[in-house]
């Protein structure tokens, strides 16, 4: 194998702008002294023949950048990009020590200080810390010092290298050498740990992670006229809060924050006893915690509605200037390739499902946006994770069988048969509606283990619906309260709604026996606090040092993330590669977890109809690889719309052709 380093220097990165231009190359081999800087026609040469070249791989940091920025300089280089990729000959030392880092259970933490890495440091492994981590060397002041040159060759560009003062010389040599260093020192300790630190998974995750980029750079754009709305309601919205609080003493008249005040108000809804914060130097012995979710669990109605009211504040403070800016420029998601379950991340995954946020977000002229989504996907990934390390699953049974598994857990939680209780809920009888959606509660949130108080807690704080009221078992929710233990704060839950999801607790038990088989095993590794390593099955990734509920969620969460990336990856490739596609030309805009969202070309209604159709299928292929037994079961639909929102839905006229969904109020008028 010939094996590079490669990076590139550039231009800043500008708001819509992730592939800026380019200004130089560096590259090494392993042995020392042959670094070196190349410029722009150099880096430009040595890249498309690397490219090109099946027997070169390239390793770098951060290499989805370099890559991004040598296809917007050349977009011939896209296919070859491609073709490398599929071949995994491009190597990320990011991604490589992520995945050795889930091996050994210290994913997001250093493992020499046991601090927590912070999300702002970049996708988590900076250059500079996996530096230091293993070759001991603090390369910090040619990143952060004020004159660092790792911002400013944009200065250089057309200078030519001869006349480069020689710190801006050394830089880009000394990045390829220690990148290198890097990936041999991850080889070594590779060889060290437990199943080989999961490098045999890095090709799949570095053409995840390039779909992911060319997500990023494209981006997405918002309507100025909706973004204004949006802008004068939220703002009118949080007005109106804090005027309430302040009635209730918890904002002055100045708007700050009495926190005497509302620390004496938590005091009082915990009866005395309220949840404390963890030590710090400025408070040794803690304080009363006023969170988010110690809002939620109070009990007081004030308290409870000031909690909730970070919504608005979360739309102020964290939306409304970065769609207020997509009306001029793209706005270009963060992504994550692999957190500690295997999963994506992004900042902009989490887009509100409601309050208008997902609303202004409108496709490109010429575009329409299209959405899949895999429905249920957690339920199929838990059955399938039950069948590999079971032999069986009752829940597999039931979605091969096309059955609907909340009306069957419905069914055991009332006594009552399958066959008996679907005509009800198909009828909307209350009821059977009721017991439906607490059925549907528990089969989300039990496979992942999810106790009684947690249920209980996220169902009121997040969705505002109560056990005890869907259980017809009380007229009014919480009028008795008893304190719950969530993610190791306590909490105050009503007792009727507990005493509900005790009793349905052990009746979905009864409903998914294999799923009692794996809560069973998992108590057992987890015993007394311990730790155990934990496997995703069809791929063997390994996640160690996982507690209970990681020993139930890895697995099923990790099996998905497994198949989302196989799909974005090849619906990426039939966008940017396969003219014979009707998707290409078209672009992944975001990663949604089980959705992926896209922009098509929509200058023809039967070519966006089998482009539609084309991006489903491919996503319904993938996933049935990932979860061979749960193929019959496998769903994703498409839906078209032009602009984002959870409501659309796959429309179809007479002939089956898809069409592009309207807003109700659109359709109305």
């Amino acid at each position: 194998m010939n094996l590079w380093s490669f990076d590139t220097e550039t231009w800043l990165i500008q708001p819509g702008l992730l592939a800026p231009p380019l200004v130089c190359g560096s590259v090494a081999t392993q042995a020392t002294g042959t670094e070196r800087l190349l410029d722009k026609a150099q880096a430009r040469e040595f890249f498309r023949d690397a490219i090109a070249t099946p027997d070169t791989h390239l390793v770098g940091a951060n290499l989805v950048y370099d890559l991004g920025v040598m296809a917007a300089d050349d977009p011939r280089l896209v296919a070859p990009i491609f073709a490398a990729l599929e071949a995994g000959r491009l190597h990320c030392v990011q991604v490589r020590e992520a995945l050795i880092d889930i091996a050994r259970g210290v994913y997001g933490v250093h493992p020499l200080t046991g601090r927590r890495l912070d999300d702002d440091e970049g996708a988590r492994y900076p250059l500079a810390l996996l530096v230091q981590r293993h070759l001991g060397l603090d390369i910090s002041a040619d990143k952060h010092a004020p004159d660092a040159w790792r911002l400013r060759y944009a200065e250089l560009d057309g200078v030519p290298v001869e006349r480069w003062p020689a710190a801006a010389v050394e830089y880009p040599k000394r990045d390829a050498r220690y990148t290198l260093d890097v990936y041999f020192c991850q080889e070594t300790l590779a060889r060290e740990v437990s199943n080989g630190g999961n490098l045999h998974a890095e090709a799949d995750q570095m053409r995840a992670a390039f779909a992911l980029h060319l997500a990023s750079i494209w981006g997405l754009r918002t309507n100025g006229v909706a973004v204004a709305q949006l802008r004068e309601r939220v703002e009118r919205e949080w007005n109106e809060n804090r005027a309430k609080f302040q009635a209730a003493g918890i904002f002055r008249a100045d708007g700050t924050k009495d926190s005497k005040r509302l620390a004496a108000l938590v005091t009082a809804a915990y009866d005395g006893q309220p949840p404390i914060t963890s030590p710090s130097d400025r408070f040794p012995d803690g304080q009363v915690a006023t969170d988010r979710d110690t809002l939620l669990g109070s009990g007081d109605p004030i308290l409870e509605e000031l909690g909730r009211s970070g919504r608005v504040d979360k739309y102020k403070s964290t939306y409304l200037d970065v769609v207020e800016a997509g009306t001029t420029h793209p706005i270009n998601p963060r992504f994550n390739v692999l957190v500690s379950t295997t999963r994506v991340s992004s900042d902009y995954q989490q887009l509100p499902q409601k309050g208008g946020i997902r609303e202004v977000h409108e496709a490109r002229p010429g575009f329409v946006f299209c959405s899949v989504d895999y429905g249920g996907l957690e339920l199929r990934t838990m059955a399938q994770r039950a069948i590999w390390e079971l032999g069986y699953s009752k829940m597999a049974d039931a979605l091969n069988s096309g059955l609907d598994v909340h009306t069957l857990a419905a069914a055991e939680f009332l006594g009552t048969s399958y066959a008996e209780l679907l005509p009800l809920v198909k009828a909307k009888d209350p009821v059977a509606v009721s017991y439906r959606q607490l059925a549907k509660i528990l089969n989300f949130g039990k496979g992942g283990g999810m106790r009684a108080g947690t249920l209980v807690y996220n169902a009121r704080a997040k969705d505002r619906v109560s056990f005890c009221l869907l259980a017809k078992r009380a007229d009014e929710c919480g009028v008795t309260r008893e304190e719950v233990t969530v993610q190791r704060k306590p909490k105050r839950v009503c007792r009727v709604c507990l005493l509900v999801a005790k009793e349905l607790d052990e009746l979905w038990m009864r409903a998914w026996p294999e799923q009692r088989e794996l809560q069973e095993k998992a108590q057992a590794l987890a015993y007394g606090g311990g730790f155990a390593d934990v496997m995703i099955p069809g791929v063997n990734i390994l996640r160690g040092m996982c507690g209970y509920t990681q020993i139930l969620n890895t697995p099923f969460q990790g099996l998905g993330a497994v198949g989302c990336k196989l799909a974005m990856w090849r619906v990426s490739r039939e966008m940017y590669v396969d003219r014979r596609s009707p998707l290409y030309g078209s672009r992944i805009v975001l990663n949604m977890h089980d959705e992926l969202l896209s922009e098509l070309l929509a200058d023809d209604a039967q070519r966006l109809h089998d482009a539609a159709e084309r991006k489903a299928y491919l996503m319904r292929e993938a996933m049935k690889e990932t979860t061979p037994d749960l193929a019959p079961a496998i769903e994703a639909e498409p839906a078209l719309s032009r602009i984002l929102s959870k409501d659309a839905a796959t429309v179809r006229d007479s002939s089956g052709r898809l069409l592009v969904w309207e807003p109700a109020a659109k359709r109305a008028a």
